[in-house]
């Protein structure tokens, strides 16, 4: 299949707005301007005529990009181009160019921005491991200072070391293998002895 691929730097118009499909798939949708410019002859730079672009984005994409972006804030597009058209409800008939979106950030040379990484799951709103409250609740239910990394596992050391629990002399020891219950002898010990 012939697909028209584009990229496009412009501002965003509105507020992204975050939706699901009736088969259940998240997306959201917003309107990107972009005006060219172009230098004169006499060495000044003029404006030409706004192009509007819809873009539409998918699952974990469409997740973050409610999240990240918002009116006025300069991106980059990268997807799909596709014009639509459609007929308004008072009869006139309309064109729009819609970008089904595969990556979308910040236009940075106009400002900073910061990264946050998700798993697809956490983005979508299915990971409560992501949720910053669950995690404060774990730390504190493993006895881990709530001051401690909230990303560092309960059996790892502020130097990163594992360990599965005390050794002679104090201190953690050294995570050791776990065998595999089917084929390695093994014994069952009563937690109430």
């Amino acid at each position: 299949m012939n697909e028209t691929r584009i990229t496009v730097h412009g501002n965003v118009t509105a507020a992204p707005v975050e939706r699901t499909s009736r088969n259940g798939n998240v997306f959201t949708t917003f309107r990107v301007a972009s005006t060219p410019r172009r230098r004169t002859a006499d060495g000044t730079y003029v404006d030409l005529d706004t192009n509007f672009f819809s873009v539409i984005s998918w699952n974990a994409l469409a997740a973050n990009t409610a999240v990240a972006l918002q009116k006025g804030q300069p991106v980059i597009v990268e997807g799909n181009l596709t014009i639509k058209t459609y007929v308004t409800s008072d009869g006139q008939s309309r064109t729009d160019a819609e970008i089904e979106a595969q990556h979308i950030g910040h236009d940075l040379i106009f400002g900073r921005s910061s990264f946050e990484r998700l798993s697809r799951a956490a983005a979508l709103g299915v990971d409560r491991n992501a949720d910053p409250a669950v995690r404060h609740a774990m730390a504190e239910t493993n006895g881990v200072s709530i001051a401690a990394d909230l990303h560092r596992p309960a059996n790892v050391d502020a130097n990163g070391e594992a360990f599965d629990g005390p050794v002679e002399g104090g201190g953690a020891g050294p995570v050791q293998p776990f065998g595999d219950p089917d084929t390695d002898a093994y014994s069952v010990e009563d937690p109430a002895a």
